[in-house]
């Protein structure tokens, strides 16, 4: 974070209507007062501007009750988006909440998701603020001032991105049509395109980038959306008070956890409340993952820490066999607010009793305790990774201690399987690591034996591994009728690829991948770059994208397109154009409900010292007919200097 103040400010923007002329909802005032009382409760200081329209109990009664200037128009919302740029500095915190009708609108720009079209947020009108709308485009170049100013956006949307339920509306449902004549906003898509698209804005630390992410910095927001575009954005209610169920759970969630966690641990959370609720809505989370929820992270959880969910008396884990899941695994279990300088607070071991495509079942087998949804999972046995057995050169010194550290990751170094792996000490007493062939792996940190432990080299090796399960991943037996429901290729130079076939470009070549969903069912993406640092790390900067099935337009709706496409740029990093080139795997999954692979993403392994220290913490419904289909595709690309 480039700081260049002692402390970072907080600013938060909270919008909440209910008096809309028509359409009016009864909770999204209440949902930004509990956020901003959980704010003003986690914060010393915290600079708050508040906008909501509150109903009258008197039918007759149009206007909100606020004062004008504290409805939330057009004119107010853009209003404290320019406030809070042209005051905070780089390095505060920006927090926005928006409860509200969500809408669609046709897409129009450049970069708009033509398969779902826009989304808009609905808005008041007023004297001085005739619009209505607040589209996405304009919506996102807000976000953009803020992130190039540096400073760090957390953006909470609770409303309906969905199409699907125009023809489900009712006082729950976040949605309001889009209706032309009162969206009086007559930017062209060339205004938004001149100052909004930096298209050099791409790291060269990145050997693969998504095109459309160039629009914003992706290290320095994160958004959270209450649902995808086929699903409505739904209330609930406790105590007789209704709630935006996003909003709900996260205000929950934060009174869980507090601010001090990543925005994936809350997603995490949130996520889990949602499967116990048996809501028919997964909240979406854009972005930044990894910084901290409105604030500098004060502890963390593991690494690959999963979120448990209990109904009734069965535990569940949104992850299965295409995440690696096997029966018999093992996991830590402890309650969510336990971090690792809590080492006396009572824990738990599960283990898994069945494992699904993309979900599975636990039991408990150690200590009982009062397990609740939310509880943190934290892997102990993985029995996938014995499928890489690692070979031991005989002269490695204190073999025991070898044996015993990869024994605790999970690591086979059994001698009745071809080695996937092989350790050996060089003429210059360094460790070296072979593939099965008996080639030394490059681009690996370099490993004298005297700097480098034997915990340390058992790290490296179970980061290998873990490259080497996730590369593949792949369902040996899916349904033919989903295989048949999607068509995926890349696209590069006029040439276009099927999976598994072999791809050679050119530094700063442009590829485009598509996936043509041809059933009648929502399909989830989730793409992976697996690179030449041994990293897997999503590309979306989301955690799926939605591919709907292709739908007409009718009765004034707007239609889909049953397409998704992303457009990727490939270079070779500074450290691999001594080689020539440097070798990629772009790894899709595709499935049949949402799901999350993030605890499968590894970082560069030349920055494993500090990132494995914390991840060696693991050490110390309604639903369920949901069908379970996936498929995993990959497509190696080479790529040239």
């Amino acid at each position: 974070m480039d700081n260049q103040h002692a402390v970072a400010r907080h600013y938060a923007i909270l919008i909440g209507i209910d008096a809309y002329p028509c359409g009016s909802l009864t909770s999204c005032v209440r949902d930004v007062t509990k956020i901003k009382q959980c704010l003003e409760d986690k914060l010393s200081s915290v600079h708050v501007r508040t906008l909501t329209a509150s109903k009258s109990l008197d039918p007759r009664t149009v206007n909100p009750l606020e004062t004008p200037e504290n409805w939330p128009t057009y004119r107010n919302v853009t209003s404290a988006f320019e406030e809070v740029t042209s005051h905070a500095e780089p390095g505060d915190f920006v927090y926005i909440h928006y409860s509200g009708h969500g809408t669609r609108l046709t897409p129009c720009f450049d970069f708009s998701n033509q398969s779902t079209g826009d989304l808009a947020l609905v808005l008041l009108k007023g004297d001085q603020s005739p619009e209505m709308y607040l589209r996405g485009a304009r919506l996102a170049r807000f976000l953009k001032d803020m992130v190039d100013k540096k400073l760090i956006v957390t953006l909470v949307l609770d409303c309906c991105f969905s199409a699907t339920v125009y023809r489900n509306g009712g006082p729950s449902v976040r949605y309001l049509p889009y209706d032309l004549a009162t969206d009086s906003d007559s930017v062209s898509s060339s205004d938004f395109e001149i100052s909004f698209i930096d298209r050099d804005t791409c790291s060269e630390k990145r050997t693969v980038s998504m095109r459309d992410n160039w629009l914003l910095e992706p290290d320095r927001y994160a958004i959270l959306a209450a649902c995808g575009p086929d699903e409505n954005a739904k209330g609930g209610s406790e105590k007789g008070l209704t709630y935006g169920a996003l909003s709900y759970f996260l205000f929950r969630a934060l009174s869980d956890h507090g601010l001090g966690r990543t925005h994936e641990e809350i997603y995490r959370h949130i996520r889990a409340m949602f499967w116990e609720s048996s809501m028919a809505q997964h909240p979406v989370l854009y972005g930044n993952g990894y910084q901290g929820f409105f604030g500098p992270l004060k502890s963390h959880c593991p690494v690959r820490s999963i979120s448990i969910i209990k109904r009734e008396r069965n535990l569940q884990l949104l992850t299965g066999k295409a995440h690696g899941i096997r029966d018999g695994d093992q996991f830590t279990v402890y309650p969510s607010r336990w971090t690792s300088g809590d080492g006396d607070k009572e824990t738990s071991i599960a283990k898994v009793i069945c494992a699904k495509a993309l979900t599975s079942q636990l039991e408990l087998i150690g200590p009982q305790c009062n397990l609740q949804t939310g509880f943190i999972a934290v892997p102990l046995t993985c029995a996938c990774l014995a499928s890489f057995p690692i070979n031991l050169a005989p002269n490695l010194p204190q073999r025991e201690e070898w044996l015993a550290a990869l024994k605790t990751r999970s690591l086979s170094t059994g001698t009745d399987q071809i080695p996937t792996l092989q350790v050996m000490l060089n003429n210059i007493d360094e460790y070296e690591i072979l593939d099965n062939l008996g080639r030394k792996l490059v681009n690996l940190p370099a490993m004298p034996r005297d700097q480098v432990n034997t915990s340390r080299m058992c790290d490296v090796l179970e980061h290998l591994t873990r490259f080497m399960m996730f590369k593949d991943l792949n369902n040996q037996v899916p349904k033919a009728a989903f295989r048949a429901s999607f068509d995926i290729q890349i696209a590069s130079d006029r040439a276009v690829f099927s999976p598994e076939e072999q791809i050679e470009v050119r530094h700063n070549s442009i590829m485009e991948v598509s996936i043509i969903n041809k059933g009648d069912t929502a399909l989830y993406a989730h793409m992976y770059n697996l690179d030449s640092s041994w990293r897997v790390k999503g590309m979306l900067y989301a955690t799926y994208e939605t591919i709907l099935p292709r739908k007409n337009a009718c009765n004034g709706d707007l239609s889909y397109l049953g397409r998704f496409s992303k457009k990727i740029k490939m270079t070779v990093p500074p450290m691999m154009r001594e080689y020539g080139s440097c070798e990629d795997i772009i790894k899709v999954f595709v499935t049949s409900q949402p799901t999350s692979f993030d605890l499968l993403e590894l970082p560069n392994l030349h920055g494993l010292v500090s990132t494995i220290a914390e991840a060696r913490l693991s050490h110390s419904s309604s639903n369920s007919h949901v069908s379970e289909d996936w498929v995993a595709l990959s497509f190696p690309i080479r790529t040239l200097v």
